[in-house]
């Protein structure tokens, strides 16, 4: 399974109207194609973030459905040039793998914690447990529920009309939290999001 970890920036006002449109439109026909939608999030600390994750089963499947609906499908042609106009950055992307099972039913909560940490070289697996470990342990002491570990994919991209990140390895974390209170950790990269409507990760 690989995953588009996609953390976008909108013009001042228009993340709302991107959310409708992908949620309304655009997941539904990605998925037709052969995509998952997993999550998809607001940062409750800048109203232009917007954080959404897209699965596919490999990266021959990945190719196939962004080219059938980029570069190929009428639906994107047809909204590319008003969308665009909402979007400050779409190019801060990882690829990303899971490391623990996408919950099949879970507890709604209003509240996530996303954690990253990335260095230049790969984890080795003492300190990756050492995270892990950590991350753990905050997550419950605060109350909280860890929902999806994930770690960075090496994987050469595919389809270089949409850039990733590149050169950078670690792990991410979702969590649902009790309250909006902030649980951060040290060394840790820590973001506030709320579930949208859609989300399956809450």
């Amino acid at each position: 399974m690989i995953v588009d970890l996609r953390d976008y920036t909108t013009q001042p006002a228009k993340r709302d109207l991107l959310i409708e449109r992908c949620e309304r439109l655009f997941f539904p026909e990605q998925a037709r194609l052969g995509a998952t939608f997993w999550g998809s999030f607001t940062d409750l600390d800048d109203p232009n973030r917007f954080i959404w994750l897209r699965a596919m089963p490999d990266l021959p499947t990945r190719k196939r459905v962004l080219t059938e609906f980029y570069t190929d499908g009428e639906m994107w042609k047809a909204n590319r040039a008003q969308v665009n106009e909402w979007i400050a950055d779409s190019d801060n992307v990882l690829l990303v793998r899971p490391l623990t099972p996408r919950p099949s039913s879970s507890i709604a909560h209003s509240t996530m914690s996303m954690y990253t940490y990335l260095e230049k070289q790969p984890l080795s697996a003492p300190r990756a447990q050492v995270l892990r470990d950590q991350v753990a342990k905050t997550v419950a002491q605060a109350g909280g529920r860890l929902v999806m570990t994930f770690a960075t994919d090496p994987s050469p991209n595919e389809y270089p009309r949409h850039p990733i990140r590149e050169g950078e390895h670690g792990l991410i974390w979702f969590a649902g939290c009790p309250n909006d209170r902030p649980q951060p950790i040290e060394g840790l990269a820590y973001r506030r999001l709320r579930p949208t409507d859609h989300s399956q990760l809450r």
